[in-house]
């Protein structure tokens, strides 16, 4: 990973793409049931505050963490495909969203990541105790990510999932949806809208 300055640079000029389609989430029914009020759309900024994810260090930002496909949702949720393949019923909500993005960072593509000076092991690189191992020092993807929220010209960060070898996962910048071009969006069976960001 390129020094925090350079990368900077780096990601001023980076090329961006939109993102258009349906994506997964799988939550805890019984969290989602006991909340004040539930929310499917909730952002991770309270548990990004006490321990960061794999794109978000902690204090930095809040962020919407979903899947491209409902397998990879699964695999996220139950640490691994073959887990998820096992779970009870009635333990877990699965749901779908219409997500549509104006400037997403694309670590899926190899250019992109050699444009950054990264490779796919680093983004899929292990981050949880990295700082409490190395003296304060962020993981790579801490670095990459909160680049790309202060640099402002992302509104999410596309990357390989590391739960399913073949899946896609997305980071939604919550806090940089603006609404008429970019949202998530829940729809009920009636095609009316149940939640929606922003």
């Amino acid at each position: 990973m390129l020094p925090a300055p350079r990368l900077q640079a780096q990601l001023a000029r980076c090329p961006c793409r939109t993102f258009s389609g349906k994506c997964f989430r799988v939550v805890h029914l019984e969290e989602l049931l006991s909340a004040k009020t539930p929310k499917l759309l909730f952002d991770l900024g309270p548990k990004i505050s006490k321990g960061g994810q794999r794109f978000s260090p902690p204090d930095a930002h809040c962020g919407l963490y979903v899947s491209t496909e409902h397998a990879t949702a699964g695999a996220e949720f139950a640490d691994g495909l073959k887990p998820w393949n096992k779970q009870p019923p009635g333990k877990h909500a699965a749901f779908d969203m219409d997500v549509s993005l104006v400037s997403v960072l694309d670590l899926t593509a190899a250019t992109i990541r050699r444009f950054l000076k990264t490779s796919k092991p680093e983004v899929q690189s292990p981050w949880e105790g990295y700082a409490a191992l190395n003296g304060g020092i962020w993981p790579p993807t801490w670095t990459l990510g909160h680049a790309a929220f202060v640099s402002r010209r992302f509104d999410g960060i596309l990357f390989p999932s590391t739960k399913n070898p073949s899946g896609t996962c997305l980071l939604i910048f919550t806090q940089r949806l603006v609404a008429g071009s970019s949202h998530v969006t829940i729809h009920k069976q009636d095609s009316s809208i149940w939640e929606r960001l922003p």
